[in-house]
């Protein structure tokens, strides 16, 4: 047997041996205490009122999560195989049961749902992929009454 024949049969072990340890759970056992015997529990990541499908997983190069005593917002980023209506159906009942109140939705090739509670706002953005679902779930506080929301245009105001 050649080298280059021995280099596939290595590689095609390698990869038969990781498909089979994913098949199984992912690290080949079923001693985490996540896992149900119907499959990992759904988890709330950095947002105690946000829940995320077991499904998808976050992609922590590309989110951000910002906070301070008062205020915690970001961008939360996932990416899974998982079929997009039965992903906007999985948070438009859990966020109703988290007490968020759903203010308005786009759908179709992109899916936008916006949520909102007294003291922030949710935007939940999910993008069929040709081989993954990606989501973004983006949360952000609500300005005060007494807050100006555009400070940015009123500094231009002044300076003309």
């Amino acid at each position: 047997m050649n080298t280059a024949t021995r280099i596939l049969l290595a590689c095609l072990l390698l990869f038969f041996a990781s498909c089979a340890s994913k098949q199984q759970g992912g690290n080949g056992s079923t001693t985490d205490p996540t896992i149900t015997p119907s499959g990992p529990a759904n988890y709330y990541y950095d947002f105690d009122d946000i829940l995320v499908p077991r499904d998808m997983k976050l992609v922590p190069r590309s989110s951000f999560v910002l906070e301070t005593p008062g205020v915690k917002a970001g961008m939360l980023v996932f990416k899974g195989r998982v079929d997009p209506v039965s992903l906007t159906t999985f948070f438009t009942n859990n966020m109703l049961k988290d007490g968020w109140q759903m203010s308005s939705s786009f759908r179709y090739q992109r899916t936008i749902m916006v949520f909102t509670k007294s003291d922030r706002d949710c935007i939940i953005n999910i993008l069929d992929g040709r081989f993954s679902t990606q989501m973004e779930i983006w949360i952000a506080p609500k300005a005060t009454s007494g807050t100006p929301t555009s400070t940015m245009r009123q500094e231009r105001t002044l300076t003309q």
